[in-house]
């Protein structure tokens, strides 16, 4: 089981309804992605303009699949843009 945790600050201007412009199509579809297990976005309610994609994949077959989908290819670059340093990845496994 892998479990990402995926964080990214907005640039200053950005709001939280541009990022869902992207973000809530690309929670939606890989929800649906085989070997996924959960697929959220979360915004830090004490860290303002900071938010966190929580992923779970059942192995790196199935992250890689994900990983060179439309619905990921389409959104993550779009998502970066909008972000002052990009995405940080954390990568847990169990």
């Amino acid at each position: 089981m892998i479990r990402l945790n995926v964080f990214f600050e907005l640039k200053d201007g950005v709001t939280a309804a541009q990022v869902k412009e992207f973000s809530d199509e690309l929670v939606a579809k890989s929800r649906l992605d085989e070997g996924n297990k959960a697929y959220d976005l979360f915004e830090s309610t004490t860290r303002p303009g900071v938010f966190m994609f929580c992923e779970t994949w059942e192995n790196d077959e199935c992250l890689d699949r994900h990983s060179n989908a439309p619905h990921f290819t389409y959104a993550v670059p779009r998502i970066e843009e909008l972000s002052k340093n990009g995405l940080v990845v954390e990568r847990f496994e169990k």
